[in-house]
């Protein structure tokens, strides 16, 4: 009989296996010898018993998550501690039956003088070295073998995306490229870059900041002058003076307040749209089946006045700010392109490029490195590079255990989005999931994650009130704002502030707003019982108390590109996404997503989740999802 051909070979000879299958030797005494990868081999070993039949993962998933957990495992807690916790895991019996099962998934043990088949081994600026997951080898090896062409990379959370891009930033060195790494915020970039040190051939610039440099110099266009001032700070006009400017009447059916709403609304969506004039397919969705005929010509010539308003001011006394989504669709009405002395570009977080950005990188001749995820899309609408470009995919994740397959694999299938490949934990993480009836602070440590500011307000007062400290991960500013605007229109009818809340006259126009959000309404009734700035004030200094109990708090939006040991959702994250349809459980299902994969070892989740992901499993009529660890 032809012996089959090997698939792969594990990283681990029999002559270091051997010792370790011995009942007469001390496990971690016979795990001591061994490194990062046969380590990971003898994984692979103990779980090929439970692949039999399981087509949503494979031994060359499990070994590469295994080496790349193992490894950050190691620079986190040091060698001894990772063998000791490996040798508390191991079965030999199940290592044993691994063994006998080798042939029937083409595998083999490696010889004392095999590499590590399929795993690439990179030089990092430290001097140290590093071991890319297979997934993310087979992606380098194509980049380094193609490097003038253009790829996307849809990656998971937590499958080490951050990771990849340093790694071909530093394998692009020596080919002489001048590499532009692009990303949306300053802070993104902040953490992308921190891993890359001193590479003289990288470039790192936000959307906006790259937009500025595009605007063609030395033009005596006012517009051009307008969009490329770099100090310009105009606050946002109040409802009244737009519907001033543009002379906005309230109709039979809606209120001046709601006219320029849609009007806003609308120019807004044509700003993150490809198209090149503002037409009925900008007008937001939760107005547009409503609107008769002559309205709706209303709106479209309000937005286009306020358009033309924004990019140049014909009155004095109205001057709309210019943000950096304007400056973007201008740009890319322009034709405008990257500068020619980058020859290749990098993008971090690509879900979330609006299509103005996508026009721009079309239009430009640079070779783009796109890496994202749809699914942490919090608007649940990302844009989509052209199919020409090069699709590849990362879905073994390094952060999080095979626990969390469930849930993550239950909320891609809740999601309209495109990309249906199974997610993989990894199976040296633990991560454990606790379910919980009724929301109250969690005895330990954790992180909590909120769906909005009113939440984010809800919650520190909810925490206080227990003693315990909170340390906002979102801007605690904008906190104070909300609530003080909060409070002083509630009780005063002061015109709010913050951007979330500058648009309403009163508190009832609040009220009728946010009427269903479970946040809101808790808000609500603390006003109504009298809450005030002193109260306010004393959560405030709950924050500076050094000997309470401590929790994080923040929006999820806040946190994208951070992890935690411990993370609990509030309901009000499920209840959205439980109640969401079409559209609006993209959004939902992305922000449960999200806040799911941030956690490393714990999980607070309501038990309404649970019931969301059997109703989905039972929906979908879905196939078994992957496999999960005891």
């Amino acid at each position: 009989m032809t012996r089959p051909e090997v698939a792969m070979y594990l990283p681990i000879s029999e002559r270091l296996l051997a010792p370790v299958l011995d009942e007469a030797r001390d496990l971690a005494s016979a795990l001591a010898p061994l490194d990062v990868p046969q380590i990971a081999a003898l994984i692979v070993l103990q779980y090929l018993p439970r692949l039999r039949g399981e087509v949503a993962s494979s031994p060359q998933q499990i070994l590469s998550n295994a080496v790349r957990g193992g490894h950050e495992q190691v620079s986190r807690t040091g060698l001894q501690a990772f063998v000791e916790q490996i040798a508390a895991q191991l079965d030999r019996a199940k290592v044993r039956a691994g063994v006998a099962l080798l042939g029937e998934f083409r595998l083999a043990l490696a010889g004392d003088t095999h590499a590590q088949e399929g795993l690439e081994s990179i030089a990092l600026l430290s001097g140290d070295r590093a071991v890319l997951t297979s997934e993310q080898s087979r992606i380098f090896k194509e980049v380094r073998a193609q490097t003038d062409d253009h790829i996307h990379v849809q990656g998971y959370a937590g499958t080490g995306k951050s990771f990849l891009i340093r790694s071909l930033a530093a394998m692009l060195e020596p080919s002489g490229a001048r590499l532009l790494v692009l990303a949306e915020r300053q802070r993104q970039l902040h953490a992308l870059l921190s891993g890359l040190g001193q590479m003289t051939h990288v470039q790192a610039s936000t959307f906006e900041r790259l937009v500025t440099a595009m605007t063609p110099k030395g033009l005596i266009d006012p517009v051009n002058v307008r969009m490329s001032r770099t100090n310009y700070h105009a606050p946002t006009p109040h409802d009244q003076q737009v519907a001033e400017y543009l002379n906005i009447q309230p109709t039979g059916q809606f209120s001046t307040h709601d006219l320029v709403r849609m009007v806003r609304s609308t120019v807004a969506a044509f700003c993150f749209s490809g198209e090149r004039e503002i037409d009925g397919s900008h007008i937001p969705a939760w107005c547009a089946s409503s609107l008769d005929d002559s309205t709706r010509l209303m709106v479209l010539h309000h937005a286009s006045q306020l358009w033309q308003a924004t990019l140049l001011p014909d009155s004095p006394g109205f001057e709309p700010p210019v943000r950096g989504y304007h400056r973007i669709k201008w740009a890319a009405l322009n034709g405008w392109k990257i500068p020619s002395r980058y020859t290749h570009v990098i993008i971090d977080e690509c879900h979330d490029l609006a299509k103005p950005m996508l026009q721009i990188l079309d239009a430009s001749p640079q070779a783009v490195i796109s890496v994202g995820d749809e699914y942490q899309n919090l608007q649940g609408r990302p844009q989509r590079r052209a199919n020409v470009i090069r699709q590849r995919a990362v879905t073994s994740s390094v952060r999080t255990g095979t626990a969390l397959e469930q849930v993550v694999n239950s909320l891609i299938l809740a999601h309209p989005g495109a990309t249906k490949l199974p997610f993989h934990g990894n199976p040296l993480a633990r991560t454990e999931i606790v379910y919980y009836d009724r929301p109250q602070a969690p005895e330990a440590p954790a992180t909590i994650l909120v769906h909005d500011t009113w939440g984010l307000f809800e919650w520190s007062q909810r925490l206080a009130s227990e003693n315990i400290e909170v340390e906002l991960l979102s801007s605690s500013e904008r906190l104070d704002v909300f609530v003080s605007d909060c409070i002083d229109l509630y009780q005063r009818g002061a015109r709010p502030r913050h951007p979330e809340l500058f648009r309403f006259e009163s508190w009832q126009a609040v009220s009728e707003r946010f009427e269903k959000n479970r946040g809101f309404q808790r808000i609500d009734r603390m006003l109504t019982r009298g809450y005030g700035a002193q109260d306010w004030a004393k959560v405030s200094a709950r924050r500076l108390d050094p000997s309470a109990r401590r929790c994080s708090l923040g929006l999820i939006s806040d946190v994208r590109n951070r992890e935690f040991d411990v993370v609990m959702l509030t309901p009000e994250l499920v209840e959205h996404a439980w109640q969401s349809r079409f559209d609006a459980l993209a959004a939902a299902s992305s922000s449960i997503y999200v806040a799911v994969t941030r956690a490393r070892r714990r999980l607070i989740v309501p038990e309404r989740l649970r019931q969301w992901i059997e109703e989905i499993t039972t929906r979908r009529n879905s196939p078994r999802l992957p496999f999960q660890i005891a």
